[in-house]
């Protein structure tokens, strides 16, 4: 599973993720991090990443137009990068087994 780490969420975790997944990129490492959202969809559209955001407009996006990608949507304020990165280590069965559900297009994430 490939995912793309919104531009709120720390680079920092890109290092750490690759240990469980199998590619982690952030959208200000690749020199989009003044890039519209919609141009984010879109980048993970083509180059098939689960988007990790902080942001209601993927889900939102997803609910409107369908499913053309997976969201998990962290749904916290102010927290840690290393909680981040215990959520998404701990939460590692469910968000692989949301991943292989063509059914469901986003996972909620409760800080």
């Amino acid at each position: 599973m490939k995912l793309l780490l919104d531009q709120n969420i720390s680079y920092k975790l890109i290092k750490p993720l690759l240990q469980l997944y199998e590619d982690v990129v952030q959208i200000s490492r690749l020199g989009m991090g003044q890039t519209s959202d919609s141009m984010v969809w879109q980048y993970a559209i083509t180059h098939e990443y689960t988007i990790v955001t902080y942001d209601a407009y993927f889900p939102e996006r997803n609910a409107l137009t369908g499913y053309p990608i997976k969201v998990l949507w962290l749904k916290c304020e102010d927290t840690s990068t290393e909680n981040i990165l215990r959520l998404l280590s701990e939460n590692y069965d469910a968000i692989l087994q949301f991943h292989k559900d063509e059914k469901k297009s986003c996972l909620e994430i409760i800080c």
